[in-house]
């Protein structure tokens, strides 16, 4: 039987982190992650938290930071 790792969730730091070591600008990394920029700026200041799949995703990138990259979410210049 197969073990499934349990959603974790994260600290506005560790958000801001995984967004730079992917190196997008808050509004790159809210289309990436199909939210608004508003809400990434309320999860970077502590005002709110991801949750869902948004952690999921999240998770994926704080692995790989070439996750994006890549699967063809984002195409580097």
């Amino acid at each position: 039987m197969s073990r499934i790792e349990p959603v974790r969730s994260f600290s506005s730091k560790e958000v801001r982190d995984i967004r730079i070591s992917v190196n997008l600008t808050q509004i790159a990394f809210a289309a990436v992650l199909g939210v608004s920029k508003k809400t990434v700026e309320a999860w970077e200041c502590g005002r709110n938290t991801p949750s869902g799949s948004a952690c999921r995703l999240l998770s994926m990138m704080e692995k790989d930071p070439d996750f994006l990259e890549k699967y063809g979410f984002v195409e580097s210049e």
